[in-house]
């Protein structure tokens, strides 16, 4: 199955910052209204041409991501919340933004080296991986889908990228389930 990476478009976090709004509240941020003309462009992208369908995380940015696409694409969109951000907290409390940080930092750090902590309080690489992947098995009926997530959600299939991945980068993989 060929799997068509699109990482979201560049989020416009202005009113978020601006009201001091909660991790939760800054994941219904719009996109940055400068960066949709690149996303419509990117529907024309090759490698989006023949998707069967578009999955999407729940987040506005990548929800309206896909949106923007499937404006050109006309295919079926299914928002799947297993595609969501990794998990700072693994039971969903709040954390300082300086706790976050730091947990997202230790994540990056073991996460390029193949180590992992047990118990660090934050989704394991391996945990955001098995996420990730029960969603991808659950469409192998499909020969190309379109997934639009977060850098993450897309280095858990692909690989470590120390630069990242840049907003509305196209990824493709040739992708076998774990049956």
């Amino acid at each position: 199955m060929k799997v068509v990476f699109v990482r979201h478009g560049k989020t416009d976090y202005s009113l978020a910052d601006a009201r001091q709004m909660s991790q939760l509240e800054k994941d219904y941020a719009p996109l940055q209204r400068a960066c949709i003309p690149a996303i419509q462009s990117l529907a024309h992208h090759p490698s989006l041409q023949h998707a069967d369908i578009i999955l999407s995380s729940p987040y506005t940015r990548a929800l309206q991501t896909a949106e923007i696409l499937n404006r050109q694409l006309q295919k079926e969109l299914f928002v799947e919340h297993d595609l969501r951000e990794w998990q700072a907290d693994v039971k969903g409390s709040y954390i300082p933004l300086s706790e976050r940080d730091r947990r997202w930092v230790e994540y990056r750090e073991l996460f390029a080296s193949g180590n992992e902590v047990t118990n660090a309080g934050y989704e394991s690489a391996t945990a955001l991986y098995r996420r990730v992947t029960s969603v991808l098995d659950s469409y192998q009926a499909y020969s190309t889908i379109v997934v639009v997530a977060h850098f993450n959600v897309i280095e858990a299939i692909v690989g470590y990228r120390e630069q990242g991945i840049e907003y509305g980068e196209v990824i493709e993989v040739d992708y076998q389930p774990n049956l």
